[in-house]
């Protein structure tokens, strides 16, 4: 979001102030910290920690399933990726990440699908893991369903998988620059479109703000006696690449 400020002292020159000019530097000087760079495979934990951190939720009695479930959902989002970028600051800290896919290109890690076993097995285990777990895979096939009804997978080449930015990073131009990449990529690729999973637990403002129009949504309230999640209403969208 871009700031439109009055100038309000007699050193302004073409209508900004010393205050503004300030601000520009404070600004440029934080973005010139942070650096993009592609995934690895020892940003794993590194995700796994950002996420638990945006959305992970303590199983009763038992964090370590939380954890685990946190992991399983990042390992579900990184095994069809065909490309990832982490934004972090200069010294390693993460700040930022996202995770897409392009129809018909090589996926980044085939090592995950073994990773994610062991994982499912791990909670398996256990009885309150088998639940977490089985919970779980119901979204995932929720969110199968949800895409086959429409058939977007029909038109629409590419994903963004996962975008997750830390919280010391908003503010700062960290989303703004990972999403225009990623734009970049689809473009890149020759993706004229692309699509998202998300819920009512995000921001979904941001991608209305991006362009990007609603193609599917399944409201909680309309299926009571179906516990998937905890109570979020779910959509997909749908947006366009520039040529």
């Amino acid at each position: 979001m871009a700031a439109n400020n009055t100038a309000t002292t007699s050193t302004a020159t073409h209508g900004t102030t010393a205050v503004d000019t300030a601000r520009h530097i404070e600004t440029a000087a934080a973005s010139a910290a942070v650096t993009y760079r592609a995934v690895t495979w020892n940003d794993l934990d590194a995700i796994v920690d950002a996420f638990y951190a945006t959305w992970g939720v303590d199983e009763p009695g038992d964090p370590h399933i939380a954890r685990l479930t946190s992991r399983h959902f990042v390992l579900h989002y990184l095994e069809p990726a065909t490309r990832g970028e982490i934004a972090e600051k200069v010294d390693g800290t993460f700040l930022g990440v996202t995770l897409s896919r392009v129809a018909g290109r090589p996926v980044l890690f085939p090592q995950v699908s073994g990773e994610l076993a062991r994982v499912n097995a791990e909670l398996d285990a256990t009885p309150d893991g088998a639940d977490a777990l089985a919970r779980t895979e119901a979204w995932h096939a929720l969110e199968e369903r949800m895409e086959a009804d429409i058939a977007i997978n029909d038109r629409t080449p590419a994903e963004l998988e996962l975008f997750v930015v830390a919280p010391a990073a908003r503010g700062h131009g960290v989303g703004g620059t990972l999403w225009r990449n990623l734009l970049a990529s689809f473009a890149e690729a020759g993706a004229p479109r692309y699509y998202l999973h998300t819920d009512s637990s995000c921001d979904v403002g941001f991608y209305e703000h991006k362009g990007l129009a609603r193609v599917a949504e399944r409201y909680a309230k309309d299926h009571p006696g179906e516990h998937v999640g905890d109570g979020e209403d779910i959509y997909i969208y749908e947006g366009e690449v520039a040529a």
